[in-house]
């Protein structure tokens, strides 16, 4: 086969081109410290690399919806705490008053505290994160009392016959917090404020509500007799609580062991993704150098190549 000078120059060109694409990948590589930029350089690699990329979404998101949670479940942590200290000064009053030593004077100004108390219990039970009342079940936008301290329309029941329990189970806010897995992050008012096992309806004042209303009563009269036997009421109201809380603590412990796990699987993900698409910084460094060298002969053989032709003579 006779080798004509343009076809030795289309190779020397074509053979240039290679050499160049490569030394162009590889400093591309270099630079960004990435192995992939394009599926063509590793179908394989590209696939794992994506489904990890969507994975690590996926965790930010649980992350979100945890921390999500994890707020509302401190809020109502803090609040049932409240409660309970509330609930520990009614007791305190009114085992002072219960002992028939106090002056009208002093009774009343129990009563006072008292009524005050009340008012603090009410507001309690209308606290609201982010804009949700946290007590009101899954009717959000609704506040849990009435200014008296009855119940609002926000969870009324439409079976008022039915247990508590059932209507726990209508009321239930999950948070998704990770794949096929839920929190449950309200605690419902009635649950809180109810000594009974049935759904109070709405208008009807909740239980530690006329509890106390009972205790001003019992003040006014200066029944210490009655006021004694309240002590054991308020303690039962204490003991839900504290029963309550105890419940949520266990929900923040369980969320921020969550929380960790998540960070720690985001890192081990991210560690994953790195070893598919990070290149090793020193190997590409030497490769670089050798598609350099590479380049540069093709060049100088090239040079020799493109000789003066018998053409050039006969010009």
């Amino acid at each position: 086969m006779r080798v004509t000078n343009n076809m030795m120059i289309a190779n020397m060109t074509r053979n240039l081109q290679t050499n160049i694409r490569r030394l162009a990948k590889t400093e591309l590589q270099y630079n960004t410290g990435k192995r992939i930029h394009k599926p063509s350089d590793d179908p394989v690699g590209i696939t794992r690399s994506l489904k990890l990329t969507a994975d690590i979404s996926e965790l930010h998101q649980f992350k979100k919806n945890v921390q999500d949670a994890l707020s509302w479940v401190k809020n109502t942590e803090d609040t049932v705490i409240g409660y309970t200290e509330a609930l520990k000064r009614l007791r305190e009053l009114t085992g002072q008053a219960a002992n028939g030593v106090l002056t009208k004077e002093e009774t009343q100004k129990i009563k006072s505290e008292v009524a005050e108390l009340k008012q603090q219990i009410i507001s309690q039970g209308n606290t609201a994160y982010s804009g949700n009342y946290i007590f009101s079940g899954k009717n959000t936008d609704t506040k849990l009392f009435a200014p008296d301290g009855s119940y609002t329309t926000g969870l009324d029941a439409a079976r008022p016959s039915d247990p508590i329990s059932d209507l726990l189970n209508e009321h239930t806010i999950k948070f998704q917090i990770g794949v096929g897995e839920t929190i449950n992050v309200n605690t419902l008012g009635v649950s809180l404020f109810e000594m009974g096992t049935t759904v109070p309806g709405a208008g009807v004042k909740a239980s530690i509500i006329t509890d106390i209303e009972e205790i001003e009563r019992l003040l006014d009269s200066g029944n210490t007799a009655e006021l004694t036997n309240k002590l054991g009421t308020i303690d039962k109201y204490i003991d839900k609580a504290l029963s309550i809380r105890g419940d949520i603590g266990a929900r923040v412990n369980r969320l921020e062991l969550i929380v960790n796990r998540i960070e720690d699987d985001v890192i081990n993900l991210r560690e994953l993704k790195s070893k598919i698409e990070d290149i090793d910084q020193a190997e590409t460094a030497i490769q670089l150098m050798n598609d350099e060298n590479v380049y540069r002969a093709s060049l100088q053989v090239g040079a020799r190549i493109i000789q003066p032709s018998l053409l050039d003579f006969l010009r």
